[in-house]
């Protein structure tokens, strides 16, 4: 085998492995004819659209700023997307986790940061986030999104080396729109 042919079909695996993992990585079904007949609930309560976008594209810009190309979602009160950005660059995965992010931050109302120091000393609650496949390990920067004590969704960014630069990068999102993120 010649070595050109050789570097061929190692860099033909090589994509082979790489698009399997893209294609697990894929997160929603598409409905059959029959269930895209049934009824269409609306989704649940949270940010509007457009303060949602905002604030996914400022997540997104202050952590390009810093040279991290991340993934930045935003959730209804249900954990179901409303807005999701994905950088120039960011990696594939970055998608799944932030989506775990938000819908742990929604469900449970705190910080995907503080969800998973405190699922380290309370077993009850690492076993519920394990059990749901939704939130899976916890990493930090999911943001809940409150209007007064409710929680009506969540931001989360997925992409940098450290959790906490994901958080300020999810933070200066919801700081951007603090004054119109009125609910829908």
């Amino acid at each position: 085998m010649s070595r050109k042919f050789g570097t061929l079909v190692a860099a033909a695996a090589g994509f082979s492995v790489w698009s399997a993992m893209a294609v697990a990585q894929i997160t929603f079904v598409t409905p059959s004819n029959d269930d895209s007949r049934a009824p269409r609930p609306q989704r649940d309560r949270g940010p509007a659209l457009a303060p949602s976008i905002l604030a996914a594209q400022e997540a997104v810009q202050a952590c390009e700023a810093q040279g991290y190309p991340v993934t930045a979602v935003v959730v209804d009160s249900a954990g179901t997307a409303i807005v999701l950005l994905s950088g120039d660059g960011a990696a594939l995965i970055t998608q799944s986790i932030a989506m775990g992010k938000a819908v742990s931050a929604a469900k449970n109302g705190m910080s995907s940061a503080d969800l998973a120091k405190a699922s380290q000393s309370d077993a009850a609650l690492a076993a519920k986030l394990a059990a749901d496949p939704q939130q899976g390990p916890q990493r930090g920067g999911g943001i809940p999104i409150k209007e007064g004590v409710n929680v009506i969704g969540a931001i989360a960014v997925s992409g940098t080396p450290n959790p906490g630069i994901d958080a300020d990068c999810a933070e200066a999102g919801l700081n951007k729109v603090a004054h119109r993120a009125k609910p829908r």
